[in-house]
């Protein structure tokens, strides 16, 4: 393992990350998008590419039972980092910014969160009845599994189609970062625009942001999406040598190692969102981004695997617990999201789970 490409790694997700989160806050602004489209929907499944990409990988390259495995672990693995491990940097960001954000509460929109969890379970329960489904009702699996993605094309519609507060407006945005430079090196200054802060508050006056082109600001979006995936890939491919040198089993690389990898993304967006006192956006980046993961990868398990988990097989088991503990922290989640403020506790318990899983993989193998 070379320890610089590995730090390295960490240094190109996160500067990946701010150009994303810059620039899809942006592009909300520019399509008049609502906080829940821009959040659940555009960052989501942006930044859930990555994880995306690696067991789709592993069951067409690697193939037979080796790749079967590590495909479904990282399928299934997915959505479980996301509901614990991703709910507890939440948790944590909240305790590192409680200063300059001056409150240890995040503040979100619950109905937004709610909406999302709701598909969530609805999905990764599908998913679930999928797996432990005999295999000689494989119809019956396969009938689910093309069920999905229509569910999650329902999902984006009525996302997209509820009327909330637009993204960008009542809250502070900053220049796109592109946009900025472009105009450094050119001498240019541009058209300012007024951005009202907090709400456009008269105690406090409107920010003047530089109107980017909109080509501008899709072609941040991309190259930033760009830089996650090489970050990301860079990382697994260290985190893959750990696991050799280390002579973990395949199982346990994609259920815990490749996910903590993959989801780097939504984890560090939420960061940066927490730290910018925007919540919605932080947590429903990872619930869409649940959503998307139990919908679209979860139909590429499903319809080219066998799909099929047997918990009285040592792989069967944590495989089947790692799907009830994402669904367990999904339903605290949702009780949390009932009222206008999720408390760092709450989000804590994510780190608990994981903790908790992680013993008993170790009582396992």
């Amino acid at each position: 393992m070379d320890l610089v490409i590995f730090f390295l790694s960490f240094v190109v997700i996160l500067f990946g990350c701010e150009l994303f989160t810059n620039g899809v806050e942006w592009t909300g602004r520019r399509f008049k998008l609502s906080e829940g489209a821009v959040g659940s929907i555009l960052a989501a499944v942006g930044t859930a590419l990555p994880e995306t990409i690696v067991p789709l990988i592993a069951i067409l390259t690697i193939g037979g039972d080796a790749g079967h495995e590590i495909g479904v672990g990282a399928i299934l693995g997915a959505p479980f980092m996301l509901a614990t491990l991703a709910l507890f940097v939440c948790g944590l960001s909240v305790f590192m910014f409680a200063r300059r954000r001056g409150t240890k509460t995040l503040h979100i929109n619950g109905l937004l969160i709610r909406r999302d969890l709701k598909f969530f379970l609805l999905a990764y329960g599908c998913a679930a009845i999928a797996a432990f489904v005999p295999p000689e009702y494989d119809l019956f699996k396969t009938a689910l599994g093309f069920l999905l993605i229509p569910l999650y094309i329902v999902y984006t519609i009525y996302t997209l189609k509820t009327g909330e507060q637009a993204c960008g407006d009542g809250e502070e945005l900053k220049d796109l970062y592109m946009d900025g430079i472009i105009r450094k090196c050119t001498g240019r200054s541009g058209e300012p625009v007024e951005c009202p802060v907090d709400g456009g508050s008269a105690l406090r006056p409107k920010k003047l942001l530089r109107e980017p082109a909109t080509a501008l600001i899709i072609l941040q979006v991309i190259l930033s999406l760009g830089v996650i995936i090489l970050g990301a890939n860079l990382f697994v491919g260290q985190i893959e040598e750990i696991a050799v040198v280390l002579g973990i089993a395949p199982l346990i690389l994609a259920l815990i190692v490749a996910p903590i990898a993959t989801e780097l993304p939504e984890k560090f967006n939420s960061l940066l969102w927490i730290r910018e006192r925007k919540d919605t956006f932080a947590i429903g980046n990872i619930t869409g981004a649940m959503v998307f993961q139990s919908c679209i990868p979860v139909t590429i398990g499903i319809l080219l695997t066998g799909w099929h988990l047997d918990i009285t097989d040592k792989i069967g088991f944590l495989q089947g617990s790692a799907i009830g503990i994402a669904l367990l922290s999904a339903v605290i989640l949702y009780i949390e999201s009932s009222h206008k403020e999720i408390k760092m506790s709450g989000l804590m318990i994510g780190g608990l789970l994981y903790l908790g899983f992680i013993a008993l993989v170790l009582m396992t193998i």
